[in-house]
């Protein structure tokens, strides 16, 4: 796994961290196999217990009041969070309108703009295109 900070916010903050992610993921009221992947993927960085792991899987269609929980967190964890929900948003190759709402309304929580959210979609698909290089010089 490539270096991450995640494990260093406090466990309250991964989780709310987590639960972000996967309101993200339910954004458009379906969660793809691809979507779960990269969740479960990211829950493994936040290193919480699996206890704190299943409540979350559990609460993943559940609806989230996105601007009390953004209130509840620090500006930082706001950014990382808004980095992997950018990721998640593009793992399945395309934005919605539901996604983009909430990728829009958590910028503007940690006091970023729209092109901070598209700049990141842009690092993203650098991201998916240095991962093809990878499969590529491996001819797979």
């Amino acid at each position: 796994m490539l270096h991450d900070i995640i494990h260093d916010m406090e466990p309250d903050e991964r989780f709310r961290y987590a639960q972000l992610l996967g309101h993200l993921a339910n954004a458009d009221n379906s969660i793809s196999r691809i979507e779960m992947a990269f969740y479960e993927q990211r829950l493994g960085a936040t290193l919480l217990s699996p206890e704190r792991r299943e409540q979350l899987r559990e609460q993943l269609n559940q609806p989230l009041n996105l601007e009390a929980h953004l209130a509840k967190m620090n500006p930082r964890s706001i950014k990382l969070v808004l980095r992997d929900i950018c990721l998640m948003t593009m793992v399945d190759r395309e934005i919605d309108d539901s996604e983009r709402a909430v990728l829009d309304k958590v910028a503007q929580a940690a006091g970023l703009s729209k092109a901070h959210v598209d700049n990141l979609l842009n690092w993203t698909v650098k991201g998916f295109h240095w991962m093809q290089d990878g499969y590529n010089a491996l001819e797979i």
